[in-house]
């Protein structure tokens, strides 16, 4: 009957709402084990009284019993309440300054209390993971200003070459028809550039986006060589380099994006042309090895220090020596070699790039064909 009464009583207390209450957790613990330790203190001196003949004697050694254990539960309460308050205390302190900032805090780890551990394994994931994304954040936003701050140089030089030399034949500065037609084809030249480049940015942004949309359907892949070889040979003889290709074999039919593969190949090629100096090859070759076509751009140019392997992928990137190049050079928009990665990427290929300065440089990227991809590697 009193174990009855007993839980009747802990239930309308728990209903009361007195342990919800806003007050510390240690207290809560503390208040829980006391009202254990209490109820079943009453309930033993009771029947205890009850059942003992010799009330003089046994009942008041079993009140010092009883009085000896409550004391040791709540200092036993008392301890554990304060380690489990005392870690949600630093928990609440290393919130709070995470919100003020500091995303390098982190809890401590030795804790024993599987469940303090817990909440402080989440915690410190919670903070690793707000450092990353602010460095990554961060990371754009530098990417962003250097990207504005390349291209309003790189705008910056055609437009002023094109006004400049507009203004020459307004004036009347030019002598000859002769000398004119110069001004207004290289005026067009600059134009061009900026088309160029503004292409460039469009479909750098759709890389970005994850808008870029391949168009697959089977190519031959030795009439894109050929055609991609065509396109560029009056570019080379301009600059007085050989052009040459090297095919193993027969690469037949591959599905691909051929426009956005053949956009690679030119960009590469361009590359390799506008590195190397006068009398200088340019090779591109081309092989079919299982279930991808496998492609090779090598010149015998100035090539880049092998540091610089990765960094040449990045957005307007420049070596040294581009530093020196001439205005119609300097005048690309630097997002070739980002954009190409970005499309062999998108087929599910991988680009690398090797050189050692002074001695040329290769470009190498493969796709799978798309009715049967390759595994990447």
């Amino acid at each position: 009957m009193s174990a009855l009464v007993s839980f009747i009583g802990v239930e309308l207390l728990l209903r009361s709402g007195i342990l919800a209450r806003r007050i510390r957790l240690k207290f809560k613990i503390v208040l829980a084990v006391g009202i254990g330790a209490g109820l079943g203190f009453i309930n033993a001196f009771v029947m205890s009284a009850l059942m003992f003949v010799n009330t003089g004697h046994d009942l008041p050694m079993l009140l010092a019993i009883l009085v000896f254990a409550a004391v040791i539960a709540g200092y036993a309460s008392v301890r554990m309440s304060a380690n489990i308050s005392g870690s949600m205390t630093t928990l609440a302190l290393h919130a709070r300054q995470l919100s003020d900032g500091n995303l390098s805090i982190r809890m401590p780890s030795n804790y024993s209390d599987p469940d303090v551990s817990d909440v402080v394994s989440a915690f410190n994931e919670m903070a690793e993971s707000l450092e990353e994304s602010a460095k990554k954040r961060e990371q754009v936003e530098q990417s962003r200003r250097d990207l504005s701050a390349a291209i309003s140089h790189d705008l910056r030089t055609p437009i002023s070459s094109a006004r400049v030399m507009l203004e020459a034949i307004r004036d009347g500065v030019t002598e000859s028809q002769e000398e004119q037609d110069d001004y207004l084809e290289r005026v067009l030249n600059q134009v061009k550039s900026l088309g160029s480049m503004v292409d460039d940015l469009f479909s750098l942004s759709l890389l970005d986006a994850g808008e870029l949309r391949l168009e697959l359907h089977p190519t031959a892949v030795d009439d894109l060589v050929e055609e991609t070889l065509r396109s560029m040979r009056s570019t080379a003889n301009s600059k007085g380099l050989t052009l040459d290709s090297s095919v193993e074999g027969t690469l037949g039919d591959a599905v691909m994006d051929s426009k956005q593969v053949r956009r690679v190949l030119l960009n590469l090629i361009q590359n390799a042309i506008r590195h190397t100096p006068p009398d200088g090859t340019v090779t591109l070759s081309a092989a079919r090895l299982n279930d991808r076509i496998e492609f090779e751009v090598r010149d015998t140019g100035e090539g880049f220090d092998p540091e610089d392997s990765f960094n040449i992928w990045t957005r307007f990137f420049r070596s040294d020596l581009a530093r020196t190049r001439s205005d119609d050079e300097s005048a690309q928009s630097g997002l070739g070699l980002a954009i190409s990665r970005g499309i062999v990427e998108l087929h599910g290929g991988q680009i690398s790039a090797s050189s050692v300065r002074n001695s040329g440089a290769t470009f190498r990227f493969w796709i799978p064909d798309a009715r049967n991809p390759a595994p990447a590697v």
